[in-house]
């Protein structure tokens, strides 16, 4: 277990490499155009007016609430088929050449695709988070079924176990490392699908701010609303991801 002098220096790091970032960012906003490369003060000034406008807090709200519906169709819907599928073999085959495809086509083919399909709009981008969030967590599920070691399950069979005490004792500490996993990947990829989304197909939205900020050559807008892109990025790995991933691996150790 690490000490906290070890996580402190960690930390050191970190701020040293965000530091270094920073600085770099300065000095080639120094040397080029600043309407190609705005500086770090031009951003969170452009940042600051963003947010004072009200644009802001309204375009997160919107890719907010599409990113967590399609992010919460595409984990129920690979949890279901996931669980099926890693009860019955038959049916992994059967589901397996679909989760393939999904996860082998670039998204970008999708993206078109529900463009033509469902126009521009909210519909279009929960499709796409839905439809590429589902095959990582079916994919997930799946595996957590076959990492769960088979002389519990027979042990399970030979005592005569209830079906309650199997999915408590031996299922759910089994999946929920392989589930957990899972769904930090899906939550991340949904965010940059959302805005993959709207940057190509909506009206409104982050994704869409900074598809209007590269048309009309508002780089410092475009460079804000990609600082708050990577802000929400960090608020997820910091209070969600590695929380999750640090509970998963307590089951992991429980379980082993």
């Amino acid at each position: 277990m690490p000490t906290s002098s070890s996580k402190n220096r960690d930390y050191l790091y970190t701020f040293l490499g965000v530091l270094t970032i920073v600085v770099g960012w300065q000095l080639l906003s120094m040397h080029y155009n600043r309407v190609l490369i705005p500086s770090p003060a031009d951003t969170l000034r452009a940042l600051f007016d963003i947010y004072s406008s009200g644009e802001l807090i309204e375009n997160l709200k919107i890719s907010f609430n599409r990113q967590l519906i399609g992010l919460a169709v595409g984990t129920i819907l690979g949890l279901v088929t996931g669980i099926m599928a890693g009860i019955n073999r038959k049916l992994e085959l059967i589901i397996q050449p679909l989760t393939r495809l999904l996860l082998a086509v670039p998204a970008i083919v999708f993206v078109v695709m529900a463009m033509v399909w469902f126009g521009m709009g909210s519909t279009m981008a929960i499709f796409l988070v839905s439809l590429l969030v589902y095959p990582i967590m079916h994919v997930n599920t799946v595996q957590g079924f076959k990492s769960i070691d088979s002389k519990l399950l027979e042990m399970g069979k030979v005592y005569r176990l209830p079906g309650i005490i199997k999915v408590k004792k031996i299922y759910l500490p089994g999946l929920t490392y392989s589930v957990v996993a899972g769904f930090s990947l899906a939550t991340a990829s949904s965010v940059r699908l959302t805005v993959m989304a709207e940057l190509l197909g909506a009206r409104e939205g982050i994704g869409q701010k900074i598809a209007i900020s590269r048309a009309y050559l508002q780089i410092d807008n475009l460079f804000a609303w990609v600082l708050v892109l990577i802000l929400i990025i960090v608020l997820l790995e910091w209070f969600i991801i590695r929380p999750l991933n640090k509970f998963s691996a307590r089951w992991k150790e429980n379980y082993q």
